[in-house]
Parts: structure tokens; C-alpha cells; sequence
């Protein structure tokens, strides 16, 4: 057979391929003998075939399936604590901006009275208890910091250095029961004055010197300059009057300006023994004799 039948007899069966293509995608109503047959035969094999791929899809999909939830799992935990790196960094940043905020408001009270040799601290440790009765500072001696120094935070007067070391300081606050206040009124006019102390419920109970003085709940009071602690810093606002007839005082019981469930940073004032005890000469030489004119600080 020559070159030339080849050709043609090749573009017959091409010719014959595409009009059984074209009769099958239309689709018939009859196929041919050989077909029948052929679908007979292939029909169980297929469906075999079929089986085992059906089996075996639904034996490996839980696997997939598992080591997919295993990579989300492990991608979704890492992203989890890339999340809370981030969150814990950012309330770090603003706890620490409500920090500096707080102690910028006791930069009031130093640039107030020109107070240059002021200390800024950290809270390092605090005794057991919901209370920052007593607690320790990251500053000592070596910082300038001596005993009787006055401790104060955004809010107000928060207590006394009544332990010092090279590096470290130790405070007693004035709601401790052992921690005594000279106060006044926080008023133009009628700033009556007396003394404040702490409890052993944590709590601030005070008396007046005059007991015609005439207070009210929800007055301030602040220091009186009177014993260790420099005058004007914030103590508390009054919350009840009590009148004492048997010893003709009246009585008062004072909130604190500070929160002493939470300090974090305070601000040291140091203490000047020589400046303080002239001053407090002057002012004690200056009011009632009825008054009393001990120092008040801590209680032995």
C-alpha cells in the first residue's frame, strides 16, 4: 500500500471518529451489540473499582483531616500568643502611663513648694494582705532617702520611711494603727484642726482640737505642717461626725485620697530634721496652748 491510500484511508476513520462522537454526545436511542456487551463486562469491574476508592476516601479522610486541624490548630495557637504578646505588652504601656500620670499629680505638690530633692520609687514588696499597710521601696540611703521621710503618690499622703538600707526603704502608712496625722480643714476660713490615726481595721478615725468646730461629711482635709509631715498634701475626705460628749471632742472618720489596696509608684519626700523641728516650733508657738504639740509620725 502506497503513501497515498495510507493518507486517505487516515482521513476516513478520522471522518467516521467525529460523527460517532457527534451521534454519542447528542445522545441514542440504540447502541450497538458490541457496546451492550462491553458495558456488561466493564460494569462490575467498574463498580469494583469504584468501592475501593469510595472505602479508601472515607478511611483517609478523618487522617487528612486531622493532620489538617493540626496545622490550623498549631497555626491558630501561634497567632493566639502573638495576640496576647501584644495585649500584655499594651496594658504594660498603659499601666505604666497611668502610673507616670498618677505621680505627674504629685509633681504639683513638689513644684508647689519648690521641693527639688524628691525621690521616685517603685513598690518592690508589700506585707501579706489585701493592704499597703507596710510595704518596701527601691530606694535608700544611698538615693538620699533618710528615716521620717514623707511618702506620697498622685492621690495624696500615703506615709512615712520608717526604715532605711543602701538601696531599699520601708514605709507604714497612715492608715496603719501605729501611724498618727496632724490635719486640718481644707477651708479659707474655720480650718480647724486635729489628729488622725490609724486602725487596726485599716481605717482613719480623727479628733478635733476645738470641740465647737463645725465639720461636715464630704469635707477635705490635708496636713497641717504639725510634726513630721510638710503641710498641704491631701489625706482623705470626711465620711461621718461623731460627737464624743463624754470627752467633749468631736470626732470624725475620713476615705483616703490614696488607694491602699493598689500603690505601685510613690514619690519620697525626704526629711529635714533641722527645717522641720524649727518650723514646727514656730507653728506649735503659734496656735492654742490647748493643743497638743508633740510631734505626730509614727507611735512607738
Amino acid at each position: 500500500m502506497n503513501e497515498r491510500y495510507k493518507k486517505w484511508i487516515v482521513v476516513l476513520m478520522g471522518i467516521i471518529l467525529i460523527v460517532l462522537m457527534a451521534i454519542s454526545f447528542g445522545g441514542r436511542e440504540r447502541i450497538t451489540f458490541i457496546e451492550n456487551q462491553l458495558g456488561t463486562v466493564l460494569s462490575p469491574v467498574q463498580r469494583f473499582l469504584s468501592g475501593i476508592g469510595n472505602f479508601v476516601d472515607e478511611k483517609t479522610e478523618p487522617i487528612i483531616n486531622v493532620l489538617n486541624y493540626k496545622t490550623l490548630n498549631e497555626d491558630l495557637t501561634l497567632e493566639n500568643e502573638n495576640l496576647k504578646e501584644q495585649i500584655v505588652a499594651l496594658t504594660l504601656q498603659q499601666k505604666e502611663l497611668k502610673e507616670l500620670e498618677d505621680l505627674s499629680q504629685s509633681m504639683k505638690y513638689i513644684n508647689r513648694f519648690g521641693i527639688s530633692d524628691y525621690v521616685s520609687c517603685n513598690v518592690i514588696s508589700k506585707d501579706i494582705g489585701n493592704w499597703f499597710n507596710m510595704f518596701t521601696i527601691d530606694a535608700g540611703r544611698n538615693q538620699g532617702i533618710v528615716k521620717n521621710s514623707t511618702v506620697i503618690n498622685g492621690n495624696g499622703l500615703v506615709g512615712l520611711v520608717y526604715e532605711v538600707g543602701d538601696n531599699w526603704s520601708k514605709i507604714i502608712s497612715i492608715i496603719d494603727h501605729k501611724s498618727a496625722v496632724g490635719f486640718e480643714m481644707l477651708r479659707v476660713t474655720d480650718d480647724y484642726d486635729g489628729i488622725l490615726n490609724g486602725t487596726s481595721n485599716y481605717e482613719l478615725v480623727g479628733e478635733l482640737y476645738d470641740p465647737k468646730a463645725v465639720v461636715n461629711v464630704n469635707d477635705y482635709i490635708v496636713t497641717s505642717g504639725l510634726g513630721m509631715y510638710p503641710k498641704g498634701i491631701l489625706i482623705g475626705r470626711i465620711y461621718e461626725v461623731v460627737d464624743d460628749k463624754d470627752l467633749f471632742l468631736k470626732k470624725i472618720k475620713v476615705v483616703p485620697a490614696v488607694n491602699f489596696k493598689k500603690i505601685n509608684k510613690v514619690m519620697v519626700i525626704p526629711y529635714h530634721e533641722t527645717d522641720e523641728s524649727s518650723e514646727t516650733t514656730d507653728q506649735v508657738e503659734s496656735t492654742d496652748q490647748t493643743k497638743p504639740t508633740e510631734p505626730t509620725g509614727v507611735k512607738e
